[in-house]
This record gives structure tokens, C-alpha cells and sequence, in this order.
């Protein structure tokens, strides 16, 4: 007899591709604005960059609520620290 697992998971990977390229005096970013779970798409219209400052963006992705928390604290920090 064979012992079962629960493989259930809160965490979802809703998937995503960010890209930067940075040089002396620029920087570029893009990432796709889908998101999905499995193979059902969720939206196709989520930006994955986000602005923190001035000369600051974030691109993500992954599991989503956990990227909306990193940039809740981030921005937080920003503001009290400055």
C-alpha cells in the first residue's frame, strides 16, 4: 500500500517573462502583459513593471500576490525613509 500526499498549494506561479538591459547612461525594461494559472489565462492585460520612485521600476513575475506585497513594503520603505 502506497502512502498518499497532499499536494495542495496556496501559491500559484501565474507565470510571466520580464527582460532589462542596462548601459553607461540608460536602461530598458519590458516584460508581457499576460497572466494565466495552468493553462487558463487570467488576463491579458497585467503590467508586470511597476514604478517605486523617480529612477526607480520593479518588473516581476510569478506568483502575483507575493510581488503586490514586495511592492507594498518597497514603496512603503521609500516614503519613510526619504
Amino acid at each position: 500500500m502506497t502512502k498518499q500526499q497532499a499536494n495542495w498549494s496556496p501559491y500559484d506561479n501565474n507565470g510571466g517573462t520580464c527582460v532589462a538591459i542596462a548601459g553607461a547612461d540608460y536602461c530598458v525594461i519590458a516584460a508581457d502583459t499576460r497572466m494565466s494559472t495552468g493553462y487558463s489565462i487570467l488576463t491579458r492585460d497585467y503590467s508586470k513593471i511597476c514604478k517605486l520612485a523617480d529612477k526607480c521600476v520593479m518588473a516581476s513575475s510569478g506568483f502575483q500576490a507575493d510581488v503586490k506585497a514586495l511592492q507594498k513594503v518597497l514603496s512603503a520603505r521609500h516614503l519613510v525613509r526619504f
